[in-house]
């Protein structure tokens, strides 16, 4: 599911308006199922207000709980509900990256840019707050109870704050270096794109869509880089790491086929034989 298309589409359940290239969201996590697949197209900034969610992006595992947060960037992921948390409410920002690249820009000469870190390869990356950064985005939340039309400079203004104290926090290096790269023009190789979410099941046009190139440019980029086609690669990199899921862990078969992107445990287990000749369970045994 693409999140920011689901949350576009659904103002009732999701509290939310835009401004210039950023959605603003202000909501009750409805999920009901004990794990969703989801994607994202955008830079998605998420402050958690109360319960919380864990997250699970490629080998990486992230318990989001109250007053934490994380900076998504274009990715899938799966999003788990835990039996010991009730609830989630959230603030989140969906922001485009010209509009993201101006802001730094904007701020450029006032931010800790000397001694920064590599630029992440992780799709998720911890956001740090203290209690200003925590101020600056709870100031937010009555505007989304106003019923008149919200002034544009207004709300762009508490949104630059906000970014400028996640910028300025020295516990957020990770963060200034990925937009610093961002802002420089660095593009984020095919490569790294895939390598962080090839195991889920996401069409070539949304693989696209994470390495914002247009689907020809992905898939030309692509075999340069791999030397094989994307359908091809998927196939083999998804059932090498669901093999080794069966061999070192216990979890139910049907699970590891939902992790590797399968579209179910019966595909999953044809595919398996046909590679290996047995099935996933006899493998198991």
């Amino acid at each position: 599911m693409n999140l920011y298309e689901f949350h576009r589409s659904n103002p009732d359940i999701f509290r939310q308006f835009s401004v210039k290239d950023v959605l603003f969201l202000y909501y009750k996590c409805p999920q009901k199922e004990k794990i969703l697949q989801l994607h994202s197209t955008y830079n998605q900034f998420t402050f958690s207000l109360n319960g919380g969610r864990i997250f699970h992006q490629g080998d990486y595992t992230y318990h989001i709980n109250k007053n934490s947060g994380f900076l998504l960037r274009r990715a899938g992921f799966l999003q788990e509900m835990s039996d010991d948390i009730v609830g989630w409410k959230l603030l989140a920002f969906y922001i485009k990256d010209d509009y993201l690249k101006r802001i730094f820009d904007e701020f450029r000469a006032d931010l800790p840019l000397g001694g920064l870190p590599s630029p992440p390869t992780e799709m998720m990356i911890s956001i740090h707050i203290n209690d200003r950064i925590r101020a600056c985005y709870e100031s937010l939340l009555p505007y989304f109870d106003q019923a008149a039309p919200l002034p544009e400079k207004i709300l762009e203004i508490k949104l630059k704050e906000l970014l400028y104290n996640v910028f300025i926090n020295p516990e957020n290096k990770n963060i200034l270096s990925y937009i610093n790269n961002l802002a420089d023009g660095n593009v984020t190789p095919v490569w790294e794109i895939m390598e962080a979410n090839y195991m889920y099941n996401l069409k070539l046009s949304e693989y696209a869509q994470l390495a914002n190139r247009s689907l020809s440019a992905f898939k030309r980029e692509f075999v340069a880089f791999y030397g094989t086609t994307p359908g091809k690669w998927l196939a083999e990199k998804r059932i090498a790491r669901a093999k080794a899921q069966v061999m070192t862990t216990q979890k139910p078969i049907s699970d590891i086929a939902f992790e590797n992107g399968f579209a179910n445990n019966a595909h999953f287990s044809r595919v398996f034989k046909n590679r290996y000749g047995i099935s996933p369970a006899h493998y198991r045994k």
